[in-house]
């Protein structure tokens, strides 16, 4: 072979290698900028969930500080705590967005408390004839009565049991508002052939709360709480126009009623307002922070005092015996926390830690410091019992390249992300 053949070759060779290095390079770039992506994402959520849980300890501080100085008392959002950062006198750091939201559990009726009538008026203010009302409200009753059987045929316990998947009714307050799935009646009223949420359904939700407590906040109760409790609208008008004025005839008085008597005075005599208070007992309190394209939320139950309990799990209807007893009362798991105050009526225990079932270690409260024995307790001022996260909603994914023109378009990236919902309960 001669020697410009022989360079020739060289060559050839020389650009080959060069070609299966640069593709080399360019995959295990790509590898590692994939890598290094999935990093700083990890470390993106991870800074902002520390940053949300931060700006939810925030917020708690806040609401401590304003109940401590109110007469021990949480109204509404605009006694203070609103805007955490502005009450504090500092703002969030640099770059970080971040949006505070309440949500009052209170403003609702407890369920598990509810007698057949109050579930008619209930239902009847939020557009249901009267004759589905009383049905739909006995077929509950009966489903959370240990005694009681529904006189429609389609809620009692031999409907029940003569089911594809049989099964027997709860006989104890409703956990979970996917149970108005099994109940008789009330199935048919609540969801549509297909198994969505009928708009009353989703009215109903937000009227009625599943903890248990002793009142209703008359300053975030909606017009059909009101009116299921025996205010007409000319009196649930004047409740709110008078909150439309309070505040904007003196300056520095409360956008909000302070003690239930101005209600009781507003409204006039003959309404029970047995069934309402002028404070929140228990809240969510909900922390989205955002920086850049990265997002998190977290959200928190709060129970601002501890008279708040929660349904408790049901017994065995054949081994217990007093499901066959009449139901005077609500079975109900009481909930403690570390420092709080227990409120007249109350007959929860304090306890050191702020989650239930949590035992303390052997050496809790045994260790010094310069001689002196650690606090056994953490002044923590409420208690937590549900918590919830979202990160952001996952992008939408991209349409293959052989789609259907004619097919129904992607969710958008709008759409909610799975959250990581804890209930803490005993």
């Amino acid at each position: 072979m001669s020697a410009p053949k022989r360079r020739g070759s060289v060559i050839i060779v020389v650009l080959v290698l060069i070609t299966l290095a640069s593709l080399l390079l360019g995959r295990f770039m790509e590898d590692n900028s994939l890598e290094l992506s999935m990093a700083t994402r990890e470390a993106d959520r991870r800074r902002l969930r520390a940053d949300a849980q931060s700006e939810l300890e925030l917020a708690l501080a806040v609401i401590a500080e304003i109940r401590s100085i109110d007469l021990n008392k949480i109204h509404a959002p605009s006694q203070g705590y609103d805007d955490p950062h502005a009450y504090a006198g500092f703002p969030p750091r640099d770059g970080l967005e971040v949006k505070f939201e309440y949500e009052d559990e209170t403003a609702k009726l407890p369920l598990s408390v509810l007698s057949k009538n109050d579930l008619i008026q209930l239902l009847y203010s939020l557009g249901m004839e009267q004759r589905d009302a009383e049905r739909c409200s006995d077929a509950v009753v009966a489903w959370e009565s240990k005694s009681y059987d529904s006189i429609e045929e389609e809620a009692t316990e031999a409907a029940y049991q003569r089911s594809t998947l049989s099964f027997r009714p709860a006989r104890r307050p409703i956990r979970t508002f996917e149970e108005f799935r099994s109940i008789g009646v009330a199935k048919e009223m609540f969801f549509d052939e297909a198994g969505r949420p009928t708009p009353i359904f989703q009215a109903f939700k937000g009227c009625v709360s599943l903890y248990t407590f002793p009142q209703s906040n008359i300053n975030t109760a909606s017009d059909a709480v009101l009116l299921s409790q025996g205010l007409d609208e000319r009196q649930v008008g004047l409740i709110r126009d008078r909150q439309a004025e309070i505040g904007k005839r003196i300056v520095g008085t409360p956008s909000y009623f302070r003690v239930t008597s101005e209600v009781r005075q507003l409204v006039g005599g003959g309404v029970n307002m047995a069934k309402f208070d002028d404070e929140v007992i228990l809240m969510w309190v909900r922390v989205t922070v955002k920086e850049g394209l990265s997002k998190c939320r977290v959200s928190a139950l709060v129970a601002i005092r501890e008279d708040v309990a929660y349904p408790s799990a049901a017994a065995n209807p054949d081994t217990d015996p007093s499901i066959a007893q009449k139901r005077t009362g609500t079975t109900t798991t009481p909930r403690t926390t570390g420092t709080s105050t227990a409120v007249s009526g109350s007959t929860t225990t304090p306890s050191p830690y702020l989650t239930p079932g949590i035992e303390a270690p052997a050496t809790f409260g045994k260790s010094t410091m310069s001689g002196r024995v650690a606090s056994k307790t953490i002044a923590y001022p409420f208690q937590i019992l549900a918590w919830e996260e979202d990160n952001g909603a996952p992008p939408a994914p991209k349409p293959p390249d052989d789609a259907d023109p004619a097919a129904p378009a992607p969710p958008s990236s709008s759409t909610s992300a799975p959250r990581a919902t804890k209930t803490l309960t005993k």
